[in-house]
């Protein structure tokens, strides 16, 4: 996506944009991922996806399996940083 379109989607953009071209890219050259459940978590949930990150250009995370912010065990947030 980056190569193609000369950034990362945007935060409003989403994940999604991996699969479906938003209207704001017109270089892009995707599908980037082939399946639309790779947007999703082991849970079901989706993935968040933020920029600019917190933790780094980019945030991708988990809430885990309750789905909300904070928790512990398998509840735990999961981040890419």
């Amino acid at each position: 996506y980056r190569l193609d379109v000369g950034r990362y989607p945007s935060t409003s953009e989403g994940l999604s944009a991996l699969v479906e071209s938003p209207q704001t890219s017109d270089n892009w050259n995707g599908p980037y991922l082939k399946k639309d459940d790779a947007l999703t978590d082991p849970w079901g949930n989706k993935y968040q996806y933020r920029i600019p990150g917190n933790y780094g250009e980019f945030d991708i995370y988990s809430y885990g399996a309750d789905g909300k912010e904070g928790g512990d065990g398998v509840n735990t947030d999961l981040g890419s940083w």
